[in-house]
């Protein structure tokens, strides 16, 4: 009996997480930890290399992503940043900016829509 206990306690759990994460305030809690970890790699990087420009900060950054998750490199996610102007020298953004523009691409990726609905612009 206590094992069925178990596994009923594991679905619920399981349950409530999916709920959650789908729910719209699990969705800002997520991108706001996405942004948040987004803007503290920029600025830890701009820490250990000062004189690094931040367009060559942000694509270091986004390649790293990049490679750690083939989700995002299965939706061309370098070149979305790229035509955004993200890594060029005159048109990157403000750290803020850029974080928050990387972090809802990476949201409609994983929502599955892709490049049909990902913004080409911060």
């Amino acid at each position: 009996m206590g094992g069925l206990f178990t596994v009923l306690a594991v679905i619920a759990a399981g349950a409530a997480s999916v709920y959650f994460v789908t729910s719209s305030v699990g969705a800002q809690l997520i991108r706001k930890r996405s942004v948040t970890t987004i803007l503290n790699d920029v600025k830890a990087r701009q820490r250990s290399a000062p004189q690094t420009p931040l367009h060559e900060i942000y694509y270091s950054l986004a390649e790293e992503r990049a490679q750690k998750n083939t989700w995002l490199t299965d939706f061309n996610y370098l070149n979305v940043l790229r035509d955004a102007g993200c890594f060029n020298p005159g048109t990157a953004p403000p750290p803020e900016e850029f974080a928050q523009f990387i972090a809802g691409i990476e949201e409609n990726i994983r929502q599955g829509h892709g490049d049909d609905t990902i913004s080409r612009r911060y």
